[in-house]
C-alpha cells in the first residue's frame, strides 16, 4: 500500500474559475480548472538500491596536507616530495657554484579541528623508504592495481628526525624550523637520483592542522659571493595518510572526503500517485504522473553528525548526476549534470545534524515521464551523489539511510490541468 503525504494549493479562487459574465458570449472553448498539488514519496516507494563506493581520487590531488594527533583516536601524516636542490644561483645578481651552509622548513598551517588554544607540537622527519604519492596510506607506501609494498612501519616507515617545533595558531598561520649545514647536507641527493621526502607529524592529543605549503629555504652563497642569501626549495608533490579509516557506512550515504565517496540511488519512480479531494473530488482517484505537469521534483535528505575527525571544513558542494552505465560501478560514466550544484554548510554534519536539504532533480524526473508516456513503462534510474570538485575537502558530508523518519524521501510539486475523470 503506498502511503503519501500531501499539500494542495488552489491555483485560482472558487469564485475566479466559476463566475460568468452575463454578456459575454460562449465561445465553447475547453474550461480549465488548474489545481497544484505536492506529494512526499517515502524512501520505500521508490528506492530499489542504495550504493556508497570511495576511493575517488587520491589525497595527494587537492595539494595539502594534514596532520592529526589523536584526534577522536585518529593520526594524520603528510608526505612532501622536494624538487632537487638548485645547482646555480637563481639571481643573475650572483654567480658560481652553490654553496648551503643552513636553512630552515617553512610551514604554513590552517586549524581543523581539536584543541588549538595552545601551542602544537610539530615533528619532520625524512622518509627513507620509496612512496608513491598517488597510492601512499598508513599501511602501504605503494597501493596500486600494479602491485602493493608495505611500508617496514606502519605510517612511514623508518625515518631520521629533521627539526621540531611548537606551533602556536593564535600567534601566527606559519611556523619555521631551522635546520643546519649537516642536516641540509644530509638531505641533498645527487642529481637524477629521488629528490627529498619529508614526513610531518603533530605531536600532542586532540589536534588536527591543514598543512596549506610547506618549503625548504636554503641559506646559499658562492666563493664569489660570500654574502649569504637565501634559496627556496619548492615542494612537487603533498599526500597525506590516516589511520584508522572512516568506520563502513551501514546503511547511510556519504559524499565527498579525500578520497572521495560517491553514493548511488537507483529509483523506481511511481506512475501513479493517489490524489487528493482537491483534484479527485470526494470519490477519490489516482494521479497518472505522465499525464500532469512537474513543476518540481527535490530529493530530500537529512544530514547525520559525520565522524569528528571527517567532518567537512567548509561548505560542501553536491553534484547529481544520472548513471549511464550502473552495471560498470563504480567507474560508471556519468550524465551531464541536472542542476547546479547544492552548497551545503559544515554545519549541518556537526551541532545541526538533522537538517533537511532538497537536491534538485526536476529536469531528470521530467525526462523520465515523458519516456514512460512513450513507451508506457517508467524507466528505472541511476543518480549519483558527489562532489563537483572531486577530491576538494577532507571531510565529508554524510546524510540518513533507509529506516526511521530521516529516510530520502522524493517531494513532488505538480499540476493537474483539466479535473481528472472519475474511476
Amino acid at each position: 500500500m503506498r502511503r503519501y503525504i500531501f499539500l494542495t494549493a488552489m491555483v485560482c479562487a472558487a469564485a475566479g474559475c466559476t463566475e460568468e459574465i452575463s454578456t459575454a458570449p460562449d465561445l465553447g472553448f475547453l474550461k480549465v480548472n488548474p489545481r497544484t498539488a505536492e506529494v512526499l514519496i517515502p524512501f520505500e516507494d521508490f528506492i530499489d538500491e542504495v550504493l556508497v563506493f570511495d576511493g575517488y581520487g587520491s589525497t595527494s590531488d587537492i595539494g595539502r596536507g594534514w596532520v592529526a594527533a589523536d584526534l577522536d583516536g585518529l593520526n594524520a601524516r603528510t608526505l612532501v616530495g622536494f624538487d632537487e636542490y638548485p645547482t646555480t644561483p637563481s639571481s643573475d645578481q650572483h654567480r658560481g657554484a652553490l654553496i648551503f651552509t643552513g636553512g630552515r622548513l617553512v610551514l604554513h598551517f590552517d586549524s581543523l579541528a581539536g584543541e588549538l588554544d595552545s601551542r602544537v607540537g610539530v615533528e619532520v622527519f625524512q622518509v627513507e623508504e620509496e612512496w608513491h604519492p598517488e597510492s601512499v596510506n598508513w599501511e602501504f607506501a605503494v597501493d596500486t592495481t600494479g602491485g602493493q609494498r608495505a611500508w617496514s612501519q606502519p605510517g612511514g616507515g623508518v625515518t631520521t628526525l629533521v627539526g621540531a617545533a611548537n606551533f602556536i595558531p593564535e600567534a601566527s598561520d606559519s611556523l619555521s624550523i631551522p635546520i643546519d649545514s649537516a642536516m641540509v647536507a644530509f638531505l641533498k641527493t645527487e642529481p637524477g637520483a629521488r629528490p627529498p621526502a619529508l614526513l610531518v607529524a603533530a605531536v600532542g592529543s586532540g589536534v588536527s592542522l591543514q598543512l596549506v605549503k610547506m618549503a625548504l629555504v636554503l641559506t646559499s652563497s658562492t666563493f664569489l659571493n660570500p654574502e649569504p642569501w637565501e634559496e627556496t626549495v619548492p615542494a612537487v608533490t603533498t599526500s597525506f595518510m590516516f589511520d584508522p579509516a572512516p568506520p563502513p557506512s551501514s546503511g547511510w550515504l556519504r559524499v565527498g572526503g579525500t578520497p572521495s565517496w560517491r553514493s548511488v540511488l537507483t529509483m523506481s519512480l511511481p506512475r501513479e500517485v493517489t490524489g487528493t479531494p482537491e483534484t479527485c473530488g470526494s470519490v477519490g482517484c489516482e494521479i497518472d504522473l505522465t499525464e500532469v505537469h512537474l513543476n518540481l521534483a527535490e530529493l530530500v535528505l537529512t544530514t547525520r553528525q559525520t565522524e569528528l575527525a571527517f567532518q567537512p571544513q567548509n561548505t560542501t558542494e553536491v553534484d547529481i548526476r544520472p548513471v549511464l552505465s550502473p552495471e560498470l560501478l563504480p567507474k560508471s560514466p556519468l550524465g551531464g549534470a541536472v542542476a547546479f550544484p547544492k552548497l551545503i554548510p559544515r554545519e549541518v554534519f556537526a551541532g545541526q545534524a538533522g537538517t533537511q536539504v532538497f537536491l534538485p532533480l526536476t529536469p531528470l524526473l521530467v525526462q523520465v515521464l515523458d519516456s514512460a508516456a512513450v513507451t508506457g513503462t517508467v524507466p528505472v534510474t541511476s543518480i549519483a551523489l558527489f562532489t563537483n570538485i572531486e577530491p576538494h575537502l577532507i571531510g565529508f558530508a554524510s546524510f540518513e539511510g533507509a529506516g526511521g523518519a530521516g529516510a530520502p524521501a522524493l517531494r513532488l510539486l505538480y499540476t493537474v490541468t483539466n479535473p481528472v475523470g472519475l474511476p
